[in-house]
């Protein structure tokens, strides 16, 4: 493909000076060789294309600097215009500036581009021919042969801009792709590994010392769950950060924390307490109007209690104060 894009612009090339040849045999190099240059830079760009990339800031460089030489001189001894010559130099520059203005560092552009519009717009002076347009004549010609310049720019940013709409599109896709992903794993794997662990400690509490194979059996399956859970914190942790980055403050809900805050906690208990059994005290201040705050069945508690109870352990629940105070009792 690289070898047959040569070949093309390579034949490009020729067509084009042998059509201004024929079109102006009288070869002037002051006047000329500069948009020889220009569309032998040009093809070699586009004929070893996508190296020639890391081309398009020095290569539109060189050519608007010989622009900017050829014109000077001229001007210098303006003789009868540059026509043809003129007219592709002109078309190489635009081409040059859409290619350089979409795919080149930004540092070029900044540097380059500039350099390069002034070249094209200082073209048709010498286009016109002699003698040399002056004052405003000359300043009106100029910005409007500048527009084809600027029209290239132009198509190379809006060029430039979707493709960078584009990445972003993509970026976002696949950090939301990541998001879900992390969320299916706490909510699917995350949570049955879990309560495979909580069943596995309860079925130790109600077995008691009649099955010590059980037992053994059981803290197996409690080590391994554990580990298994530890692990899958660990990936969905490194998901979300990776996806989401540090959470805003304030910017979480509560309710949506809060389940997470406890568990946690309970787990950090187990790992790093004595035994002894466990012990959760949730205190919050009651409000002034009477009643609770939200809409409810009345059976989560009851149904929690009987969990409490067939464990061994106690739940208490109500008014301690001015708080409202829930207490939980589980034995080792």
């Amino acid at each position: 493909m690289t070898r047959s894009r040569a070949v093309a612009a390579a034949a490009g090339a020729a067509v084009v000076l042998t059509l201004a040849v024929a079109v102006s045999p009288e070869f002037r190099p002051a006047r000329d060789a500069p948009t020889v240059l220009g569309v032998l830079v040009l093809a070699a760009v586009i004929g070893t294309w996508p190296a020639g990339k890391r081309l398009l800031g020095p290569a539109t460089g060189v050519v608007a600097a010989a622009t900017l030489s050829g014109v000077g001189y001229w001007l210098a001894r303006p003789t009868i215009g540059g026509g043809i010559w003129s007219l592709e130099q002109t078309a190489v520059l635009m081409v040059l500036l859409a290619l350089l203005c979409r795919w080149a560092a930004p540092a070029w552009l900044l540097t380059v581009a500039p350099a390069a519009v002034a070249a094209e717009s200082l073209l048709v002076l010498q286009t016109t021919g002699a003698p040399v347009l002056t004052g405003w004549d000359a300043v009106g010609a100029c910005v409007f042969w500048s527009l084809a310049g600027l029209v290239g720019a132009g198509a190379g940013l809006y060029l430039r801009a979707l493709d960078a709409r584009r990445a972003a599109a993509v970026t976002s896709a696949r950090r939301a792709q990541r998001v879900r992903l992390a969320a299916d794993l706490h909510d699917g794997v995350a949570h049955d590994v879990s309560a495979m662990v909580l069943q596995a400690q309860a079925a130790r509490v109600l077995l008691g010392d009649r099955a010590s194979d059980v037992h053994a059996v059981l803290d197996r399956i409690e080590a391994d769950g554990t580990r298994a859970l530890a692990s899958m914190q660990r990936s969905i942790r490194v998901l979300r950060e990776d996806a989401e980055g540090p959470p805003a403050r304030g910017g979480e809900d509560v309710g949506a924390v809060l389940p997470r805050v406890l568990a946690e906690a309970l787990t950090n208990a187990h790992k790093h307490g004595a035994g002894g059994g466990v012990t959760l005290t949730i205190t919050n201040p009651r409000p002034a109007a009477a009643g609770p705050r939200g809409p409810g069945l009345r059976y989560g508690l009851a149904s929690v209690a009987e969990q409490v109870e067939a464990l061994g352990g106690t739940l208490r629940a109500g008014p301690d104060g001015d708080d409202w105070t829930v207490r939980i009792e589980l034995p080792s």
